[in-house]
């Protein structure tokens, strides 16, 4: 299992659990569904379903099932700070151009499709949570006939996406499901908003844990 996670925040959270519900798969949507306060799964552009998660400090945050991809995410002033793209797509003829799309298990050109597959495939909702007032929602992604057609491994992709009222954090679990081993890439192609050029931040922290459970930052 491999771990990695990314957060665009300051504050470090101490999350206690609360109203968790679990079980859940959403992969399309007719109606607007409520699962946990501050989480619910409406239609968005193209009538793809995508997952909304709101604080109650006004922050606010998009993440469409269509790839896993976060497309939004305004603090509480309203400002948002991710880009997407006005040639940007919905209609999953290709992946969305913007906002926090997946690079898995491949980034850049290379022996299968740019960037991996992931942002090309459904994901779905399996957990929903509120943690001291921040709403917490966990994707899925697994193995199918795409997949394993350009490359033939078992896995499972669990992302969790957090939001608070300065900042969102994610976390993307990879696991080897097979029964043979394999190696991977991840990143998460962040486009963010910004006026000029040069106010991009220079770095950001990445963390991610290794197989005996040593974590990393940097």
């Amino acid at each position: 299992m491999a771990m990695a996670s990314m957060s665009f925040s300051l504050p470090n959270l101490n999350l206690r659990r609360v109203n968790r519900y679990s079980g859940m798969a959403f992969a399309s949507v007719n109606k607007e569904t409520s699962t946990t306060v501050g989480v619910r799964v409406t239609e968005g552009e193209g009538n793809l379903p995508k997952v909304v998660l709101t604080s109650p400090h006004g922050s606010e945050a998009e993440i469409y099932l269509f790839g896993g991809c976060i497309t939004s995410w305004k603090v509480p002033s309203g400002k948002d700070l991710l880009f997407v793209r006005p040639d940007a797509v919905f209609n999953k003829k290709k992946p969305i151009s913007g906002g926090v799309p997946h690079c898995f298990p491949q980034f850049g050109p290379g022996a299968i499709q740019q960037h991996g597959f992931a942002r090309n495939l459904d994901w779905s909702v399996v957990d929903s949570d509120n943690a001291d007032g921040n709403p917490v929602v966990t994707l899925l992604l697994k193995d199918g006939p795409y997949s394993r057609s350009m490359w033939d491994f078992g896995f499972q992709a669990l992302y969790k996406v957090i939001l608070n009222s300065k900042s969102i954090s994610t976390e993307l679990i990879i696991t080897n499901t097979d029964n043979k081993p394999f190696s991977f890439n991840s990143a998460l192609h962040t486009y963010f908003s910004v006026s000029v050029v040069f106010s991009m931040p220079s770095k950001l922290p990445f963390c991610w844990s290794d197989q005996i459970s040593k974590f990393h930052c940097s």
